[in-house]
């Protein structure tokens, strides 16, 4: 690698920033812009504002520990990533799904062995 000199530093620096511009447009294009701040940390009127609720109702998940949060001394926080997984994780599935997961369990049921009494 070649040393580069003071007064190429400015170019260099500008060659950087647009290689690093090019990156950041590549990753926004192939992976949507949400993938590169996932694992933003939120406060608690930030994640209200995320999930459409008020803080009072995010305040009563936390007590009733049904969100995922993060607790620094008083503070609450919330990661991006963490709550969209929790709002998909409340998924409701569907008929077909539910004949399908009671199809397997009678097929897994009917290869076990029973047990003699």
């Amino acid at each position: 690698m070649d040393l580069i000199t003071f007064e190429q530093l400015p170019n260099v620096v500008g060659e950087i920033r647009d290689r690093l511009l090019r990156i950041e447009g590549y990753l926004e294009k192939n992976f949507g812009s949400a993938s590169l701040d996932d694992t933003k940390m939120m406060t608690i009127s930030e994640a209200a504002k995320f999930l459409s609720l008020s803080t009072s109702t995010i305040y009563s998940k936390v007590c009733k520990m049904q969100i995922p949060v993060h607790k620094k001394g008083k503070r609450l926080y919330f990661e991006r990533r963490e709550l969209s997984e929790w709002i998909r994780g409340g998924q409701r599935k569907t008929v077909e799904d539910l004949y399908n997961e009671a199809d397997e369990y009678l097929r897994t049921m009917r290869s076990k062995p029973r047990r003699a009494n």
